[in-house]
């Protein structure tokens, strides 16, 4: 059979990247790293493939000083014969700042060093809940519970560098 040597490449690289996807998604352990950009920003976001996005130019990403690790849990679900995505993200911070008023996009880094990103720079944009506690007693904790969740066609997207 004889192959294109161009369709040959494209199908190379698509498959390698799916494949590198497949790799950090099964392996995603710890994230220690949480930024943000508002979704004005992101325009710039081409996806290469189903879970895989990269940027055409540069998003500056503002850091969220997190306690501990974040966690991420990514579910799916058959609706109306399509695979729907949920990614949940949940983290603890000591910054007050109210963040659920606005869109927008996660960056999220594990501890190997890959980068994930949730949100779109379209609908539907990731959802935020903060939770806020004021204890009566000193000793108790005051960090802020932050859940953001995305909910998708699309799993927590892979940034290809």
């Amino acid at each position: 059979m004889f192959f294109n040597a161009i369709n040959l490449s494209t199908f190379k690289s698509d498959f390698s990247i799916t494949f590198k996807v497949f790799l950090y998604m099964s392996n995603l352990v710890h994230i220690n790293k949480v930024e943000y950009a508002r979704i004005a920003e992101v325009l710039s976001m081409q996806l290469v493939s189903h879970a895989s996005c990269r940027f055409k130019s540069f998003v500056n990403f503002k850091p969220i000083c997190i306690e501990g690790l974040a966690s991420v849990r990514i579910e799916d679900a058959s609706e109306n014969n399509q695979i729907v995505y949920t990614t949940s993200l949940s983290f603890r911070t000591k910054d007050k700042t109210p963040m659920a008023e606005r869109k927008l996009a996660f960056r999220l880094t594990s501890v190997n060093g890959a980068q994930f990103i949730i949100g779109l720079p379209y609908r539907p944009y990731p959802i935020i809940k903060e939770n806020n506690p004021y204890p009566d007693k000193p000793g108790d904790d005051t960090l802020k519970t932050v859940q953001v969740t995305w909910k998708s066609l699309h799993p927590m997207l892979f940034l290809v560098v």
